[in-house]
């Protein structure tokens, strides 16, 4: 084949919207057909263009990380002079935590949160009666509560980033635009979400947490010694503990766990340290249930 029928892992994770790890995953279950480099490329995979153009197009293959595939898109907005009592009905109604503020042309200029809703009403000690309070809100604009300047991204942004921003500015939602318009809201709680799908959290199974060499050459003898066990992967996530060794945490379904022991055992440097049905954890509550 001419060299330009193939691409790299990473050229391959970017048309899938997948991690390069699973890329070498569906390598080693025979998914898509690859060829190993050598020179200065030994150890990287050429992988065949015409598989991957096949596997875009397959229904449920790819789910790509991005926001704009997780986010609520056309997301409920006020303008800077909508007061507090008309807010609050457009949250409630619409069972919202989250209110963008836009102006008169639809650009994103703040944001207000329940919680900053909340710290706009009066003490639970005033003096004021209901009517006054409706009366005094009244006059609170979303321009005197607004959190401004507010974050925003690109609808193209991977999801992990979107977290990472998220993390780093202290901040529970962001903003998703398509060239600086407003087309969607991406919150913590979808991040959570995007955590549990991803990890096969949802899914039944067995997850199988193991310690290998940080080395290389070791994950797709590993994803095989699965495959010969009959297992299905549903999820797998990689962390270097070190520099000398890492765990793999593995969530499959459908392969025998003697049989999987067995082929994990005969690659000679997996140590298994965990090995549990995923629904062996039970969901525990503490204190009493008020009346």
């Amino acid at each position: 084949m001419e060299l330009t029928e193939w691409m790299t892992t990473q050229e391959a994770a970017d048309l899938l919207g997948v991690t390069t790890t699973r890329v070498r995953q569906m390598i080693a279950e025979k998914q898509i057909n690859a060829q190993k480099m050598g020179g200065k490329y030994r150890g990287q995979w050429q992988i065949n263009t015409n598989d991957l153009k096949k596997l875009v197009h397959k229904k449920g293959v790819t789910k790509t990380m991005r926001v704009k595939n997780l986010m609520t898109s056309s997301p409920i907005t006020a303008l800077i002079d909508t007061n507090y009592n008309e807010a609050l009905r457009l949250m409630k109604k619409n069972n919202i935590n989250h209110l963008p503020i836009v102006d008169n042309k639809g650009k994103p200029i703040g944001i207000v949160t329940t919680g900053g809703m909340l710290r706009a009403t009066p003490s639970p000690v005033t003096t004021l009666n209901v009517y006054e309070i409706a009366t005094l809100l009244d006059n609170v604009t979303m321009g005197d509560i607004m959190v401004s300047p507010v974050l925003a991204v690109d609808e193209n942004c991977s999801i992990s980033t979107a977290a990472n921003f998220m993390l780093n500015n202290k901040i529970d939602s962001l903003l998703i635009t398509h060239e600086d318009n407003l087309v969607g809201i991406i919150t913590a709680a979808d991040i959570f979400r995007a955590f549990v799908d991803i990890t096969g959290g949802s899914q039944s199974g067995t997850r199988i947490e193991a310690k290998i060499p940080n080395e290389k050459g070791h994950l797709a003898p590993f994803i095989q010694a699965l495959s010969n066990a009959g297992s299905f992967i549903v999820s797998l996530s990689i962390s270097n503990e070190s520099s000398e060794y890492g765990y793999i945490d593995v969530k499959e379904r459908g392969g025998d766990e003697a049989e999987i022991r067995k082929e994990l055992d005969k690659l000679g440097w997996v140590e298994i340290v965990n090995f549990r049905k995923s629904d062996s954890y039970q969901l525990l509550s503490f204190g009493k249930e008020r009346k």
